[in-house]
């Protein structure tokens, strides 16, 4: 067990945290989340040890054992990738040496020598068995395997690695030991979308406390059973997962802001009660009485609303059909193929996410695309009317370091003024003094909001997009994704967050050995299709790349085909179908089953949104006669003249309260109620 009693850290005159008083069980799954700034990184390191607070205690219960995995800098030992993780269990690599000894021995003994080396190897060997050292390496390995290593990675020395894979064998490290409580700092930050899979697999099936700080929402929503909200200097635990929370948190926030209201009528009742009898001597009693009704009155504090920023994309022209053709393209690396006569067709009004491995050529891919990096062979053709902007992985590329703030934006937009710029770089929160800064000496996340503050100026009509959401907390991540929903133009984007993906894109294009293999909707229908069968097995485009088709628009590698259309009369939204090897493609009717296959599902629909429009009525019907009711109340309690019957104000006030409590809980049900009919209606039908 974790408890932290009156927690309070400063840095400087800043008080970080408040007064923490947060209980950690067992077994707990949180995910701590909280604004950027917040204190979440705080206190980690004070649960670990790293730091002290200033003021407050941690208790943890003697022998509890502790991992803990910092955004960047993790300490390993020096050595191979496999020693590195092996380093932590000396004593089990002490009994395996002794093992091996012993029974180097044994081959040369005899007689009651061989008797007592055999009672040794025997008690050892149990006690090894015991420890989980027959099966340790084999644990490591396979750690290593499913976050990115290679096997022959494993007897190279750690020093050869790059930062993010020397965090990868940190965080395996850490994995291995199985403590009682893993506290993780963004433990998703260096790895690549198959070994975030991988290690949600594992951190599910372990029995070791989880104390998570993420951006990545989909993996707090796998793993995380409560939410532990940093917020003005305390913690806040609501339960479930990530996306609970967020809902549980608004209901909280209405039925506060309800309570309270309803608690400053009550006291604008007895305030009006006091202010009129105040200096009527037959009623100084009742007045003494109710002035310390209101001294005892509690006072619920409304929850302030999360600091959110909203942009939006000015309208884009019209570019071609087609906006981008690629053909046989190829690029290596110091002898190492990373794309392999690679071919790509995107299409005006296209969202597709480059997904796969890091190293596999996604941020090289956007790079040819943007003309930054020449291909060594094949061709990339831009269509007509299309204006490409680039947003990098590492936003410095872009950015002038010498510059301000002020002075990058004005240098992007030279016709707008800087009153116009500075309204602008508020909403991607520099205001003030900090419109000033220079560029080199921004943190990560703020270059990152520069850089899209920058192309709100003039995003072009094709977006190249790397790691947009790299240093972005939550709310950003949101706001960009709200923003780039009502982008009018095409997306080609590079990004390892599985909800932001899910959001924005409408296909995901997958590298497979230097190749591209394209699947319609976002990351999870990838996976479905990943799952369902064999990938590749969608119908093929013209330009070899495995797809499936969207109605209303050319299937990607098919632009002669949608010609086709109109030339043969081929039947529009049919089925493609692949006509085998070097045959050209067949198009189907949908038929006699898709269209009973669609009534089904509209019938379905119907019967859906009935039942909420009916759950509606009935709650309208519900609320209507207290809300009536309510009002009457009000207005007998308005009348002094209540006060004379004995009894009488009391009875009338518990049937206020109680009304007020019964209409909360059928306003929350509405509410809820109305949100479940729109989103069925926005659902678009099957």
């Amino acid at each position: 067990m974790i408890r932290l009693q009156g927690v309070k850290r400063s840095y400087g005159v800043h008080e970080v945290l408040k007064g923490v008083d947060w209980p950690i069980p067992p077994r707990a799954r949180v995910g701590l989340v909280g604004p950027n700034g917040a204190g979440k990184t705080t206190l980690l390191r004070l649960i670990a040890g790293v730091e002290e607070p200033d003021r407050g205690t941690i208790d943890i219960v003697r022998g509890t054992s502790l991992g803990y995995l910092p955004q960047e800098g993790a300490r390993l030992a020096e050595g191979t990738v496999l020693e590195a993780l092996l380093s932590p269990f000396s004593e089990i690599l002490a009994m395996e040496k002794e093992l091996e000894r012993l029974h180097h021995e044994m081959a040369t003994a005899t007689g009651e020598r061989l008797e007592s080396l055999t009672r040794r190897s025997g008690d050892l060997q149990h006690r090894f068995e015991a420890a989980g050292g027959f099966d340790l390496e084999a644990r490591a390995k396979a750690i290593l395997g499913g976050l990115g290593f290679e096997p022959g990675d494993h007897a190279r020395p750690l020093r050869e690695f790059s930062g993010g894979y020397r965090m990868r064998a940190a965080l395996g490290a850490l994995l291995l030991r199985r403590p009682d409580y893993l506290l993780l700092d963004e433990p998703t930050n260096h790895l690549d979308l198959e070994a975030v899979a991988w290690l949600e697999d594992f951190l599910a099936d372990i029995n070791s406390a989880l104390v998570i700080v993420s951006h990545d929402r989909t993996f707090l929503n796998r793993l995380a059973t409560s939410i532990a909200e940093v917020r003005d200097g305390r913690v806040r635990v609501w339960s479930g997962n990530y996306d609970r929370f967020r809902v549980e948190k608004e209901k909280a926030r209405e039925l506060a802001a309800k309570k309270a209201a309803s608690e400053a009528h009550r006291v604008e009742d007895v305030e009006r009660f006091i202010e009129r009898f105040r200096y009527k001597a037959t009623k100084a009693r009742q007045v003494q009485s109710r002035i310390k009704m209101l001294e005892k009155m509690e006072r619920t504090e409304v929850m302030a609303e999360d600091l959110t920023w909203r942009f939006s994309f000015p309208p884009v022209s019209r570019s071609a059909q087609r906006v981008a053709l690629l053909a046989g393209v190829r690029k290596s690396f110091d002898e190492r193929a990373v794309l392999k006569d690679l071919d790509l067709e995107i299409w005006r009004g296209d969202r597709i996410a480059l997904v796969g491995p890091n190293g596999c050529g996604k941020s090289t891919l956007l790079r040819i695309v943007a003309g930054r990096l020449p291909a060594e062979h094949g061709s990339v053709e831009i269509g007509d009317k299309v204006v490409l902007h680039y947003f990098a992985q590492h936003v410095l590329e872009t950015l002038t370091p010498g510059r301000t703030v002020l002075d990058e934006m004005q240098a992007w937009a030279p016709g707008k003024s800087p009153g116009q710029l500075r309204s602008l770089l508020g909403i991607f929160q520099f205001s003030g003094e900090e419109v000033f800064k220079k560029v080199e000496v921004l943190s990560g996340g703020e270059k990152n909001r520069l850089a899209l503050a920058r192309l709100t100026l003039d995003p072009g009509n094709f977006l190249l997009l790397d790691e947009p959401t790299n240093h972005l907390d939550l709310p950003t991540r949101e706001a960009l994704e709200d923003a780039l929903a009502g982008f009018a133009g095409t997306l080609l984007f590079v990004s390892h967050d599985r909800y932001f993906i899910n959001r924005v894109a409408t296909r995901v294009a997958a590298f497979d050995d230097g190749r591209l293999r394209l699947y319609d909707g976002g990351y999870d229908n990838y996976l479905a299709a990943l799952r369902g069968g064999v990938p590749g097995k969608a119908p093929r485009g013209a330009a070899g790349i495995a797809v499936l088709p969207r109605a209303g628009r050319p299937a990607p590698g098919a632009a002669a085909g949608a010609r086709q259309d109109r030339a043969t009369g081929t039947i529009p939204g049919a089925k493609r179908r692949d006509a085998g090897d070097g045959g050209s493609p067949a198009w189907i009717p949908e038929g006699r089953e898709q269209r009973r296959r669609d009534a089904e599902a509209r019938n379905r629909r119907g019967k859906e949104l009935r039942g909420f429009r009916e759950r509606i009525a009935a709650l309208e019907a519900s609320i209507l006669p207290l809300e009536t009711r309510l009002k009457e109340l009000e207005t007998v309690m308005s009348s002094p003249d209540i006060y004379q019957e004995d009894g009488l104000a009391r009875r009338l006030g518990e049937e206020r309260k109680s009304i007020e409590i019964e209409l909360a809980h059928l306003y929350d049900d509405w509410d809820e109620a109305t949100s479940d009919l729109q989103s069925a209606e926005d659902r678009p039908s099957k």
